[in-house]
């Protein structure tokens, strides 16, 4: 053997120390690589489990739901009347109304003579084996068979109908559902992008659900995996097998009910082999970085290597797995002494950093739905309160992110007030707030009061001149059972009610308001399929000059043509979309529509002047609005004089530098501004002043009176003065009547709009319809001429 020699014994250390680590990192990786192999296994057996389950109660539940359907429509006077002439048409309708996979009703008397939706005395079901089963007073799932009625794979789900005493079988009333339609409106379940397979099977191994059609009833399970004797005898729940020289491992959970059906999942044996081996590697990796940080740092800890360093590299190692409890003790004043001293702050720090909020210093979201799980297991009944504060964004834009911070530690401590020690109150979100209030908690009619108060009239901070409005929604436990999850989302549900709703500031939760945001969201994620599907488009109305009586722009207004609902007009999803926040991307959309179709007018030769495209007040105070007109004008090749921005008085609410510098740059591009809707805000008149807006557009609802009410007119006569003064172009809205033209035209309105000229149009009848208003304007054109060529 060679003779290894060190001049030095720290030398010697260090390469004791290397060779250590060697051995334990081939110690790790070996150990390591074992019990991950066992712990990847049992976690994604566990999850597959987890997932047949899932999937198995979707199943059932879709099952109950048909055979409850079924069996309060066999409870229905009509059909226990056994009257067929009466029973056909209403199964018929249900028919139509239901799904693909529902094929026909049958109703059959005692002697197993039956009537379908399809075809009246289709024969005798007698030997059907759930027909002895229903009679007997069951409710039951068949089999798969074949219909004798339509000839297809089917499954029946059959109840029976009983007598008005409840005590005799008179009939049955059954349902066929053709499984291989059905199979098709189930495709979530057999995801293309999902190696994991699916398959639904009867008490004889048949497919009742299988990716592939052919093999429904014709094909059994045990014909391409057998063990099938196994599965049903032993109750077996998962085993291996190899197919096409891959290896899968087959999990199976049997349905209850009276379906007899097992759903069985397919997952790759990949799915537990790579996340192993990925590991390994990992880990190699790491090892090797190890090794080669070893060797650098082993000399400097090979000449001071003693118990105390190996002691607190212990607790370092104990902390860096995550457990925050563990505390250096402090025994010296020296280096390791100070050392032992950080890391106990560091990890006091880190502690406070994970379960507490470092402004209010109250429990964060994690540490109070912990408390929120605790305090449901430990009390009948728990006070729920999530309190949030009004448009805290908009105070942090106006008084700045320090003086907010004030705000939100006094009102933390304000809402430590309220109560005594079994009050939790806990900080969830950056404006949200929440209170745990224990059904043990002494005086809690009087806390809720003080709450109430609280929330019912805004909160003075003198130093800083501010008020804060609060909001809140409550929920109350009732019973076992309730998740700490599902009782904080019904707490979310009545803060939501509570910041929608205008009288009152706290807010019990309410179911209704619960479906009716499901119902609200269901209706978003419409709105993001239409964007997707590019089903908005935009209807235009002409903008006439009333001097010179010619068309000069037009106004584009946005639709949706709904794939069930049909057209429908901004009222009826704006609202949505913008809680959605979804309304500066149909902004955005709409930019980019009108801006396309005025290209292709263009290429084919047709100047129809401009168009003014309606933005909302968030997306106009973006500062990238206007990079984005620059962007969109660019990509389309259109002048910027052909595009008109509309907005509302909204946008000036908030009088910020980056709304002014979005005005100037503007007006720098040549894009003019108009405030559409005048007058029906609550807003000053300094924007006038301040910004350079172009055009004001006075409010079908003023125009709608002005040639029925003085007052009216006089409203409109001193906008329209307003505007000439500050030399602005005043535009009407909601023309519909000649009076109202004529009054308009002797106060010297520029320009107007409305039904008198012409409705909202879509894109391809807006040509012909422009030469046609045109048309007859020349025609108003020529006879003003000539009556003023008699009078001179």
């Amino acid at each position: 053997m060679p003779s290894w020699s060190f001049g030095k014994i720290r030398h010697r250390i260090l390469a004791l120390f290397i060779a250590i680590a060697l051995v334990l990192t081939l110690f790790v990786l070996t150990t390591t690589g074992m019990l991950s192999r066992a712990l990847v296994h049992d976690v994604v057996n566990d999850r597959v489990r987890d997932l047949v389950e899932h999937q198995s109660h979707i199943i059932r539940r879709w099952l109950d739901e048909r055979v409850t359907e079924l069996e309060l429509l066999a409870q229905s006077a009509l059909v226990e009347g056994l009257n067929w002439d009466e029973i056909e048409p209403h199964l018929q309708r249900r028919i139509e109304q239901s799904h693909d996979y529902f094929l026909i009703y049958f109703v059959a008397t005692p002697d197993g003579h039956y009537n379908t939706t399809a075809m009246r005395n289709a024969g005798n079901i007698a030997d059907r084996s759930y027909f002895s089963e229903v009679m007997a007073g069951k409710t039951v799932i068949s089999e798969p068979l074949i219909s004798r009625s339509t000839d297809e794979r089917i499954a029946v789900i059959s109840t029976p109908i009983w007598d008005e005493t409840k005590t005799e079988v008179i009939g049955l009333l059954g349902l066929s559902i053709d499984l291989v339609t059905m199979l098709n409106d189930a495709a979530e379940l057999f995801r293309d992008d999902s190696e994991i397979r699916t398959y639904l099977v009867d008490a004889e191994g048949r497919f009742i659900l299988h990716p592939n059609p052919d093999l429904i009833m014709h094909g059994r399970f045990q014909d391409i995996y057998g063990m099938w004797d196994e599965v049903v005898s032993q109750g077996i729940d998962s085993f291996t097998v190899s197919h096409d020289g891959i290896g899968y491992r087959l999990f199976f959970h049997e349905l209850d009910g009276p379906s007899d059906w097992t759903l069985i999942l397919e997952v790759p044996t990949s799915f537990f082999n790579n996340p192993v081996s990925d590991l390994m590697l990992r880990l190699f990796l790491v090892s090797i970085l190890g090794l080669i940080l070893v060797i650098g740092l082993g000399s400097w800890f090979a000449s001071t290597i003693s118990d105390p360093i190996v002691e607190l590299n212990q607790i370092f190692k104990q902390g860096a797995r995550g457990d925050l409890t563990v505390r250096a003790e402090v025994t010296s004043d020296d280096e390791l002494g100070e050392t032992r001293s950080s890391f106990n702050q560091m990890m006091n720090t880190i502690g406070s950093m994970t379960y507490f909020d470092p402004l209010t210093g109250l429990p964060n979201r994690q540490h109070f739905l912990h408390s929120l799980e605790k305090s449901l297991a430990e009390n009948t009944t728990v006070i729920l309160v999530l309190i949030s504060v009004r448009d805290l964004s908009e105070i942090k834009t106006l008084v700045g992110p320090h003086v907010t911070d004030h705000i939100l530690s006094n009102l933390a401590e304000t809402l430590q007030a309220l109560g005594n020690d079994n009050l939790v109150v806990g900080r969830i979100a950056d404006a949200d707030f929440g209170l745990i209030i224990p059904s043990s908690t002494i005086g809690v009619l009087k806390m809720i009061d003080r709450l109430d108060n609280l929330l019912t009239h805004p909160i003075h901070f003198t130093s800083n001149s501010v008020s804060v409005h609060l909001y809140g929604g409550m929920s109350i436990s009732e019973g076992d059972g309730l998740t700490a999850e599902l009782f904080f989302q019904q707490a979310q549900t009545a803060l939501y009610e509570a910041e929608h709703s205008v009288g009152d500031s706290l807010k019990l939760y309410n179911s209704d308001t619960h479906h009716a945001m499901v119902n609200r969201l269901r209706f978003q994620s419409e709105i993001r399929l239409g964007l997707d599907n590019k089903e908005f488009l935009a209807f235009y109305q002409p903008v006439v000059d009333l001097e010179r009586n010619e068309i000069v722009g037009k106004e584009a207004l946005i639709r949706w043509q709904h794939p069930k609902r049909g057209l429908l007009a901004p009222a009826d999803f704006l609202s949505a979309a913008e809680q959605g926040a979804y309304i500066e991307e149909i902004g955005e959309y709409m930019l980019h529509w009108v801006c396309s179709q005025h290209q292709a007018w263009l290429e084919a030769g047709l100047d129809m002047g401009w168009v003014a495209v309606n933005v909302s007040a968030n997306h106009f105070r973006s500062p990238h609005f206007p990079g984005m007109l620059r962007t969109i004008l660019r990509t389309y090749k259109l002048p910027a004089s052909m595009l008109r921005i509309e907005i509302t008085e909204d946008a000036m609410l908030s009088p910020t530098p980056d709304v002014l510098q979005n005005f100037e740059q503007l007006k720098k591009m040549g894009i003019h501004v108009a405030i559409d809707d005048f007058g029906t805000a609550y807003s000053t008149l300094e924007y006038l002043i301040r910004y350079p807006v172009e055009t004001l557009k006075i409010d079908k609802a003023f125009i709608d009176q002005v040639d029925v009410d003085l007052r009216a007119q006089g409203l409109v006569r001193s906008i329209v003065g307003m505007g000439q003064n500050l030399a602005m172009t005043i535009v009407a809205e909601g023309v519909e009547r000649e009076n109202q033209l004529h009054l308009l035209r002797t106060m010297d309105c520029n320009k107007a709009q409305g039904y008198l000229f012409s409705r909202p149009l879509p894109v391809e009848d807006y040509p012909q319809a422009v030469r046609e208003l045109e048309e007859r304007l020349t025609g108003k054109r020529e006879m003003v001429s000539e009556g003023a060529r008699g009078i001179l």
